[in-house]
């Protein structure tokens, strides 16, 4: 089973910014070969931090509307949020290095 579930625009607000754990944002596309290449890092660290973390998905093809109010201008794009506001960001070439040291900081 995925630690990771895509979500839309109607459930933004009440899954993501209104969470009580910190939640991370994948935005992307299914045509995006770099989202692609992300999204067994993303699971695999996601896994790791189940429980702590909720990991969502945003396909940017379906709700474009969500990347431009938070001003995500690529893909693939991670944001960290916690108690509703935007703690980090991770855009382009991301490292599952860097993934790991984004949960773990939204994790403490």
């Amino acid at each position: 089973m995925s630690n990771v579930t895509t979500i839309t625009s109607s459930e933004l607000e009440t899954k993501a910014l209104q969470a009580q754990q910190p939640v991370i944002l994948d935005f992307y596309q299914a045509t995006c070969a770099p989202c692609r290449a992300l999204e067994p890092r993303l699971e695999a660290v996601a896994q790791q931090y189940a429980g702590r973390v909720v990991v969502y998905r945003i396909d940017i093809e379906r709700d474009l509307s969500i990347a431009e109010r938070l001003g995500v201008k690529s893909i693939p794009t991670i944001l960290v949020f916690r108690q509703g506001r935007e703690m980090e960001r991770l855009d382009g070439l991301i490292t599952e290095q860097q993934l790991r040291t984004a949960f773990e900081r939204a994790a403490t």
